[in-house]
């Protein structure tokens, strides 16, 4: 039978999965080490050669599983809001800078930050068309902060995402992106379907750095024949135009139903839910959602509202890494499964009668408030434990996801059904599950697609594929 091929290049690692009518008969999943060390503090960046080197992996091991004949086609997905600066022949000329990114607020002088001073060149309602608010890390937001920084390369030509460069050159050709990347940038106007002038022009872009925006999904080229040898796929297999990892993790594992909202929980956090039309809220990002009908794939109408940059992987990490640090502070070292396993079965084990304490795990800030830190409360003379600290971590998690669905009483899923978890951090912390459920009153369970991203872009490529 005929196989679509899903990739995701994530936050930590790439995953691929090889799709038959909808459902996973291969997949593969590898860290793919890409950050760069040693930067300035609040920088984020990776090497775009070790990401394709993990893409490559990838597939050969799918590929090694699965006769690679079989696969027709290949769909996209990635990292949203990341930037990769091209020369004038379509070579890399910086690193990947993702979506972590803080260097437009950390870099602040008498008039605040680089990001205050874009936001104050911007009209009023110019960025409502857009569905979202131009925050660290967005491909329009850095543009401006590499230029204001003198950090532009001289030898930058072009812009693009870091899914859209990998496809690209799958193809051997120029990338190209789709209307949930380019809204992504923080430059796009979904309303109009185009880049939006008053933006590009507040943030100093010139529209011709910018991709060339096609159907998302869309089959855009065939892989080459070199790269098709080295990860034993067929030359000529059509390589389809990348979406979004939010929309293609929704694209897979939320039903197309009222009643029903995902959370996802990777390296950040997101709850979503779908609308028919684009509507704002505030506080929260409007997102095009391609459709996988064929009567609306090629032009797509649907969206979803989605809370986005919220606290998610990034904060359990934090508990593991501070306990490291601690031990190794006194002359302990234990690995990060050692202390996994052991905050697991304390956690388990924890006293009822320990007073819980309460955690706003904002470590990392947030979109609308990059300074805003962490907060622990109710804390007494017994109850500050590593495994206590772990729970409210993950209760907060999901509190803050509950204030963000309380926060659009409009427009929210009304009456609640149930939930749906996506994200290796949901899939790893039953106990998170179990807070999602008893802080929105409704069953929660995780997706039982575990490579959400990689399969709903594999979804997509096969809608694509009926409308060539």
């Amino acid at each position: 039978m005929p196989l679509i091929l899903g990739i995701d290049i994530g936050t930590t690692s790439v995953s691929v999965v090889a799709i038959d009518e909808g459902q996973p008969v291969a997949s593969a999943t590898v860290v793919h080490s890409a950050a760069v060390v040693g930067l300035p503090q609040g920088y984020a960046e990776q090497s775009p050669d070790r990401l394709w080197q993990g893409v490559l992996t990838a597939v050969r091991q799918v590929t090694d599983a699965v006769v690679g004949d079989d696969i027709v086609a290949i769909g996209m997905t990635g990292q949203m809001h990341s930037t990769l600066l091209l020369d004038v022949a379509g070579q890399p000329c910086s690193n990947v800078i993702t979506w972590q990114d803080k260097r437009a607020v950390v870099h602040r002088g008498d008039a605040g930050s680089v990001l205050d001073s874009l936001l104050a060149r911007i009209p009023e309602d110019a960025m409502e068309p857009t569905g979202c608010r131009l925050a660290p890390g967005y491909l329009g937001t850095t543009l401006f902060a590499l230029q204001q920084l003198g950090q532009l390369p001289s030898e930058f030509a072009s812009a693009t995402f870091v899914a859209d460069w990998i496809a690209g050159r799958l193809c051997q050709q120029a990338p190209v992106t789709d209307r949930s990347h380019a809204a992504s940038s923080g430059v796009y106007d979904l309303r109009l379907d185009t880049w939006s002038s008053p933006l590009l022009q507040a943030a100093e872009i010139d529209p011709a750095w910018l991709p060339e925006v096609r159907a998302s999904g869309a089959v855009i080229g065939e892989l080459s024949a070199s790269t098709a040898e080295a990860i034993g796929l067929s030359a000529g297999t059509k390589v389809c135009n990348a979406i979004g990892d939010n929309q293609a993790a929704v694209l897979s594992a939320l039903p197309n139903e009222g009643g029903v909202l995902l959370i996802n929980i990777g390296t950040g956090g997101q709850i979503a839910w779908r609308m028919p039309t684009f509507q704002r809220v505030d506080g929260m990002d409007t997102r095009y959602l391609p459709s996988t009908t064929d009567t609306l794939h090629k032009r797509g109408s649907e969206f979803m509202l989605v809370g986005a940059g919220l606290c998610g992987g990034d904060a359990i990490a934090w508990i593991n890494r501070t306990v490291r640090q601690w031990l190794h502070a006194f002359g302990v070292d234990q690995t990060e499964d050692e202390v996994w396993r052991a905050l697991s079965r304390h956690i388990e084990d924890l006293d009822n009668d320990i007073p819980p304490i309460s955690c706003e795990p904002f470590f990392a800030g947030t979109r609308p408030d990059p300074e805003c830190r962490a907060v622990f409360t109710e804390v007494g003379l017994t109850n500050f434990t590593p495994a206590n600290i772990a729970r409210s971590i993950l209760y907060g998690i999901a509190d803050t996801m509950h204030a963000v669905y309380l926060s659009a009483s409009s427009v929210r899923p009304e009456p609640l059904d149930r939930i749906v978890m996506s994200g290796n951090a949901s899939r790893q912390n039953p106990l998170l599950v179990k807070a999602v459920a008893e802080r929105f009153g409704v069953s929660a369970s995780v997706s039982g697609c575990r490579e959400e991203a990689a399969t709903g872009a594999a979804i997509l490529a096969s809608a694509a594929l009926k409308d060539v």
